[in-house]
Parts: C-alpha cells; sequence; structure tokens
C-alpha cells in the first residue's frame, strides 16, 4: 500500500480487509452502548425515539438492498457509492443495539425459567447471523432479525399504549408486526417480481411471527413492561409511613436469601409475600401471587392465586404483599410466583417451611423497603 495514500483510501483499504471483524465490532458495541440506556425504563422518550430510528434505518438498508439484488446493474454516483459500502458497520450496530435492549427487558421482565427460551432464541438469531454460510443468502436472513426486532418494539410498545399487559396488546402487536411485514412487501412488488420477494420477506418475515405466536400461546414471551424488583418471604410485615418492614429470622450470612426461604413456623404463624413489581407510569393492572406447595407423589401443587392490583411510574416497584395462615400441609418445598392474568410469569420463588414449638425469646430482624 502506497504512503501517499489519503486516511479515506487507506480506511477504505483497511475495510476491505477487515469486513468481518469491523462488523463484529460494531455489533457488540451496539450491546455495549445500551446496557446503561436501559436502565432509563422502557417508557423513556429518548429511548422510544432511539429505536424508531434504528429500525427505520435498518428497513431502509434492507429495502435498498433488496432492490440492489434484484438490478445488480444500478449503482449511486462513485460518493455515495463508497458510503454504501459501509453499511454492513450500520446494520450490525443498530441490530447489536436494539437486540440488547430487547435481550435486557425481555429478561428483567419474567423469571429466569420463564425468559430464558425467549432470550436464548434471541441470541441464537444474533449468533446465526454471524456465520458466513447464511450471510450468503442475502437479506432473508437479515429480514428476519429485522422483524424479530419489530416485534419487540410493538411488544414493548402496545402494552404502553393500553395500560396494562395481557392478551389484546399481544394481539395488536401480533398485528402491527404483520402490517409492517406486508407493508414492506407491496413497496418492494411495484419494482420488482412477486416470486423473489416472497422467499425474500415473505416467508423469513411470516415464519418469526408464527414462531412468536407459537411461543406466546406456550407461555414463553415475557410480559414486558413488567418486571420484579424485589420478592421475599417474611414472618411479618408492617407499613410505616411510605416503607414497608419486613421482619424476618434469616441469619445475616445467608446474605443470599430472599427474607425467611428457610421459614420456621410456629403455632400461629403466617407466611407473608412481599413483591415490588415495576410497571411504567399510567400503568395499571392485576397480577396474581400463586402459591404452590410440593407434594412427593403428585410434584407441584397450585393452592391460592390471590390478585394484587399494582400500579406503575414508581422506580422502586409498586409494593404489596399477601399473606397465608393455612399450610396445613406439613414440612415441605414451597413456591410463590407472580403471574399476569393470562399466567405468564413476572417472577418465582422458593421456600422450605419447617414447623416447630413454640419460642417466646425468639427475635426477629426488621428490614425496610
Amino acid at each position: 500500500m502506497s504512503t501517499n495514500q489519503t486516511w479515506r483510501e487507506r480506511f477504505r483499504h483497511y475495510h476491505e480487509q477487515h469486513e468481518r471483524k469491523l462488523e463484529a465490532i460494531f455489533f457488540c458495541a451496539g450491546f455495549i452502548f445500551d446496557i446503561i440506556a436501559t436502565a432509563e425504563g422502557v417508557d423513556h422518550m429518548l429511548m422510544i425515539v432511539q429505536q424508531i430510528i434504528y429500525l427505520f434505518l435498518i428497513g431502509v438498508i434492507l429495502y435498498v438492498d433488496t432492490l440492489r439484488e434484484a438490478y445488480p446493474t444500478d449503482h449511486f454516483s462513485p460518493r455515495l457509492e463508497r458510503l454504501w459500502s459501509y453499511r454492513g458497520l450500520l446494520l450490525h450496530f443498530c441490530l447489536g443495539t436494539l437486540m440488547n435492549i430487547y435481550s435486557i427487558f425481555f429478561l428483567m421482565s419474567a423469571s429466569f425459567f420463564s425468559s430464558i427460551v425467549f432470550v436464548l432464541l434471541l441470541f441464537a438469531a444474533l449468533i446465526l447471523n454471524e456465520m458466513k454460510a447464511v450471510r450468503a443468502r442475502g437479506v432473508d436472513v437479515k429480514v428476519a432479525l429485522y422483524v424479530i426486532c419489530l416485534f419487540c418494539f410493538f411488544s414493548l410498545m402496545m402494552p404502553l399504549a393500553f395500560g396494562r399487559v395481557g392478551l389484546l396488546p399481544f394481539f395488536c402487536s401480533f398485528l402491527a408486526t404483520l402490517a409492517v411485514v406486508f407493508l414492506f412487501f407491496k413497496r418492494l412488488r411495484k419494482r420488482m417480481g412477486p416470486e423473489g420477494l416472497r422467499r425474500k420477506i415473505l416467508v423469513p418475515g411470516l415464519s418469526v411471527c408464527v414462531i412468536f405466536l407459537g411461543l406466546y400461546l406456550a407461555g414463553l414471551i415475557p410480559p414486558v413492561p413488567l418486571s420484579a424488583k424485589k420478592l421475599g418471604v417474611y414472618h411479618a410485615i408492617e407499613k410505616e409511613g411510605d416503607d414497608y418492614v419486613l421482619h424476618h429470622e434469616r441469619p445475616w450470612w445467608k446474605f443470599w436469601q430472599r427474607g425467611d426461604q428457610n421459614f420456621v413456623a410456629r403455632p400461629g404463624d403466617r407466611i407473608y409475600f412481599f413483591a415490588a413489581i415495576s410497571s411504567p407510569a399510567r400503568f395499571a393492572d392485576t397480577v396474581y401471587v400463586h402459591w404452590y406447595f410440593h407434594d412427593a407423589r403428585h410434584g407441584w401443587n397450585p393452592t391460592d392465586r390471590i390478585p394484587l392490583r399494582i400500579s406503575g411510574g414508581r422506580k422502586e416497584g409498586f409494593r404489596g404483599f399477601t399473606t397465608k395462615q393455612n399450610f396445613d400441609y406439613g414440612d415441605g418445598s414451597w413456591r410463590v410466583s407472580v403471574e399476569t392474568e393470562d399466567e405468564r410469569e413476572i417472577g418465582r420463588m422458593y421456600f422450605d417451611v419447617t414447623k416447630a414449638e413454640s419460642d417466646p425469646n425468639r427475635v426477629f430482624q426488621a428490614e425496610r423497603y
């Protein structure tokens, strides 16, 4: 390479030699860029505008790439052609940023057990996109990733519009995603034949929508934008001013436990379950606290399902608790799940109950939240 080349020529040469490496770096940069940004919340206006801009840019790139695959002899002006050669960097940065946002929000909006399938699907799609064999197929895989981002975006926005989660917001998210896919197809059909478009646009787009529908029916799509900030089991809960005082017997060295997860039940005790559920402002919905007892022969047996009305806008989450006095199953394992009305799980915790004799000298520790 000549030392007389300009910095632009040197950069273009470096880009041609290391295109895949640079795309991977920009892809990872998209992840890192939004780790802090997601702390502002799903309803933050800058976060919403950012997603719209990124989705628009990805859509434009895919639209133009589809046309250029159909008409390879069409070219931009020399200057614009040089700029267009870097579109892969922008595409991967936008995809990485959006996937990072959605992975974090969806992971926060459910217990690990119910969200991991969906989040792993997002990561699998990203890894698939980095494979050379998949890249050689053209725009169809990128369209599938784009539709995943569209569905995630509408899954965040529709509950904000309705002020609750459930079947109706999901159905509207599903229809909105389908509408964008068909609009994309219709606009391109005016410029090229429908045969190639079915493979490049409709097949990947509709396949993603069908997969999401199946995941929802299986209860595997987390109930964004709800998330459990704190869950715990206690011996007593009191309200003092704006604080909840949580009483427990947990020794200091079991710092990883949430309240009395080794619950020693003495005569007259109740089990108090505390939950802090985070949701956006102007959000009002009902969640359910579902109690389960583990039986050695029949597994987890549901007992009570208690409604808990929540409202949004509080950074630490809406706080509430339920109690259980009748737990005459003897010693054993318990599970409490916080669920939406359509039985999608927001959070889950396990604890053990051990019955004991009365102890007038026992001392509780107090925790304020």
